[in-house]
């Protein structure tokens, strides 16, 4: 069985409270959340979603908005939800706790990424059972630098080095792994105070394989004001 953690629970500290909610916050006649739960309810094979939320009013909204999407994909479906942790990671672990012994794989999604597609997340659920860890992710395009004294102000003039853009990926969501991996790996990080970023860097630490999707469209995530108005535009297109 297949399941997904669905994450809500950040804090949305970089919206610099311009609006209270950014998974919450109208798009068009939606929302982040509500949008990225259609996507994983769209797909027949997703048997079980956790909503991990940030506190009690909040998960009513939720529990709100999950419903309108059951009945937009036209899906009867009880998600389970629980509360999420301190970091990332934490709010992960929360989530694999609740979730069935036979569920053998996991989908992660950052629900601050509205644009998924049922398709990816079809085709993610195939993918995982032969490659044990799929992730969502592109290739680095722009040229990267390292400053020689991150510790000074940009503006000050230092020397810098050039990174080898080659093999350098940026991580998307949704992140696919076997359920258990990511449980040992998740323990690991915390016996060990080793710092996780997200699953892949979870499963590196156990020294893991992880296979690559570059989408074929935008996914962008809601950090700031300014992405409500890209995404808006892209839903328009």
């Amino acid at each position: 069985m297949h399941g997904v953690i669905l994450l809500a629970a950040g804090s949305g500290n970089r919206m610099k409270g311009e609006v209270k909610d950014k998974l919450l916050h109208p798009i068009q006649d939606s929302n982040a959340f509500r949008l990225s739960a259609e996507a994983f309810l769209a797909v027949i094979k997703i048997k079980f979603i956790v909503v991990v939320f940030r506190n009690e009013e909040q998960m009513h909204s939720l529990k709100l908005e999950f419903a309108t999407a059951c009945k937009n994909t036209g899906r009867e479906f009880q998600p389970r939800y629980v509360r999420g942790g301190k970091a990332r990671k934490d709010s992960v672990n929360n989530g694999l706790m609740v979730l069935p012994n036979d569920c053998r794989f996991v989908q992660v999604h950052d629900c601050a990424r509205p644009m998924i597609r049922p398709s990816t997340i079809s085709l993610i659920t195939e993918e995982v059972f032969e490659k044990g860890a799929v992730v969502v992710g592109r290739p680095m395009t722009d040229t990267v630098r390292k400053l020689s004294h991150p510790e000074l102000e940009p503006s000050v003039p230092q020397n810098t080095q050039t990174i080898d853009r080659s093999t350098l990926w940026t991580m998307e969501t949704p992140q696919a792994s076997d359920k258990k991996w990511l449980i040992d790996a998740l323990a690991l990080s915390r016996s060990s105070s080793k710092a996780v970023t997200d699953e892949v860097s979870a499963l590196e630490l156990i020294g893991k394989k992880v296979a690559f999707h570059n989408l074929d469209y935008p996914n962008p995530k809601i950090t700031t004001s300014d992405d409500f108005l890209f995404i808006n535009y892209l839903l328009s297109k």
